[in-house]
C-alpha cells in the first residue's frame, strides 16, 4: 500500500509541516468568490462578476494576483472605482487587503479570508 498520502509516511508528514497560507475571497452579494490570479468585474456577462447597473462599465475594473498580494485596477471605467471610500486613478494598480472595500456604483465588495 502506498503511504504517501499518509501522514506517518515522510512525504506526509512533509505536506502536512507546510504552512498553507488562507486564501482571499470577494464577498459579493452574500457569496464568498475565492481570488485567483485575475478576477473582472463590469457589467459585460464576460466578467468573472457581472453588475447590472447602468453606472457600472461594460469592463470596469479587475483584480490581479502579483506574487502572493492582489491589486485592484480601474479600466478607465465612466464613474470610477473605489477603494475604501477613496476614488483610484485608472489603470494604477492599488493593494487590496483583508477588510478593504472596493465600491463600484452603489455595489460593495469586501476582502476577506
Amino acid at each position: 500500500m502506498d503511504e504517501t498520502i499518509y501522514s506517518t509516511s515522510p512525504i506526509g508528514k512533509r505536506l502536512e509541516s507546510i504552512k498553507r497560507r488562507d486564501s482571499y475571497c470577494l464577498l459579493f452579494q452574500g457569496k464568498k468568490i475565492p481570488l485567483v490570479a485575475k478576477v473582472s468585474i463590469g457589467r459585460d456577462r464576460t466578467n468573472c462578476i457581472t453588475i447590472e447597473n447602468a453606472l457600472v462599465s461594460r469592463w470596469h475594473a479587475e483584480l490581479h494576483k502579483i506574487k502572493e498580494d492582489y491589486y485592484i485596477r480601474d479600466l478607465y471605467s465612466s464613474n470610477g472605482t473605489f477603494l475604501n471610500g477613496k476614488k483610484i486613478k485608472p489603470n494604477k494598480y492599488y493593494k487590496v487587503a483583508v477588510d478593504d472595500t472596493i465600491g463600484i456604483a452603489n455595489t460593495e465588495l469586501k476582502i476577506i479570508l
